[in-house]
């Protein structure tokens, strides 16, 4: 019976799809965006949002770690297209809005065009380097 259980659970581990992914969003001035997710989750209405932590470092050095469903946003804009932010609060005074304009990936998925705000960061532009 102890083979059995075993062996179901490998079966189970390796039938299942893997729902974990880790993308990262590297901006100018040396800003790094780290999004590990760990699936999704559905947030409000019709809604599915990521779930994971995502991490802001600047030249490397770690800002905030932020749990990805605390942090993140979805809205659409009034054109209907999608618009994604990861907001990270770093004290009362100082905050980084990354912001994922998916209007511009078009009928062929190409890039959204993405921007980091806030601080003395003021639409630096960043480029999305995804390892699903």
């Amino acid at each position: 019976m102890n083979k059995r259980i075993k062996l179901l659970s490998l079966c189970a581990s390796l039938c299942l799809p893997f729902v974990s992914h880790a993308d990262e969003i590297v901006c100018h001035n040396g800003w790094t965006i780290q999004l590990n997710g760990t699936g999704t989750k559905s947030r409000f209405m019709s809604y599915i949002g990521h779930t994971g932590t995502a991490k802001l470092l600047h030249n490397g050095q770690l800002i905030s770690t932020k749990r990805i469903e605390d942090i993140e946003q979805s809205v659409y804009q009034t054109n209907g297209s999608h618009l994604i932010n990861y907001e990270f609060d770093i004290d009362n005074n100082k905050f980084y809005i990354v912001a994922l304009d998916m209007s511009t990936q078009g009928m062929d998925v190409g890039e959204p065009t993405i921007a980091l705000w806030g601080g003395d960061e003021m639409g630096t532009s960043c480029i999305l380097n995804g390892s699903n």
